[in-house]
């Protein structure tokens, strides 16, 4: 078993959000560069509010014309955009030397998708991974639960868990959101109902299922997919000051959020 830090976050604005999986990635990083063998590390997490994360390469304006503007955040991973309201969000830093992820992306969503579907069928949901490849099928290109890629996970005939993967030297770092409970007319209004047609959630499946179970199943599944065995921590300090930094100097910044990056180092 190899040991691995887990940090339950309570909700989060999503530029608190996304700094800390930033901040987090960046120390393991750093520490990995100078020779020496951080913990990898599970976190779990959601939103205060209604928030739309975009991909790396998106456009923000296609979400900025809305009757009830809802804040956006710009990932520092890929794929398309997402509606996070009731959810548990996830994220994954580790490093690439892992036997368990050094085959490549496809490696570490794979097992990281088995772990949601041991999750779920623990809830009696039968769930599995998508075989198609990235969007297959999608006319919708902006919307990330429009159609599964490969290795995502879907259960009654629809995309019930999307992931984004971001590889650094050394490092990498894959979140993405469960669905839960969905907010079915406002993602209409985003992204088009057929959007929700391509969707499914917990509670549509498991109606009594309490998301406090679905985290605690989490866990157990992932401790058996990844071989790890977690200990519950917090940011340490230097992740915390840089976590608060990139909140206020990178994620609430308009030109990060509006403008497509064309570059992007580790902090």
């Amino acid at each position: 078993m190899k040991r691995w830090r887990l940090i339950l976050d309570p909700p989060m604005e999503g530029v608190e959000n996304m700094a800390v999986d930033e901040a987090i990635l960046g120390l393991f990083g750093s520490l990995a560069a100078e020779g020496l063998a951080p913990v990898p590390t599970l976190r779990l997490y959601s939103w205060k509010r209604p928030t739309i994360s975009i991909g790396y390469t998106q456009k923000s304006r296609l979400f900025r014309c809305l009757k009830n503007p809802l804040p956006v955040v710009r990932r520092l991973t890929g794929g398309r955009a997402v509606l996070h309201t009731k959810e548990i969000t996830y994220s994954v830093v580790a490093s690439t030397e892992d036997p368990l992820f050094a085959s490549g992306i496809g490696a570490a969503y794979s097992v990281i998708s088995s772990a949601i579907v041991g999750a779920l069928k623990g809830l009696g949901i039968e769930a599995s991974l998508s075989r198609k490849e990235d969007g297959e099928g999608s006319s919708n290109k902006e919307a990330c639960f429009h159609a599964p890629s490969r290795y995502e996970v879907i259960a009654g005939g629809g995309k019930l868990a999307g992931s984004a993967q971001r590889r650094f030297k050394g490092v990498f770092l894959q979140h993405g959101s469960i669905l839960f409970d969905v907010d079915e007319e406002l993602n209409a209004e985003l992204f088009g109902r057929d959007v929700v047609d391509s969707m499914n959630w917990v509670k549509r499946l498991a109606p009594a299922i309490d998301i406090d179970v679905l985290r605690r199943l989490l866990v157990l599944s992932m401790a058996e997919e990844l071989s790890a065995e977690f200990k519950e921590s917090t940011l340490t300090p230097p992740e915390k000051l840089l976590a608060e930094r990139l909140a206020r100097e990178k994620y609430t910044d308009l030109d990060w959020n509006d403008n497509m990056p064309l570059s992007e180092t580790l902090v």
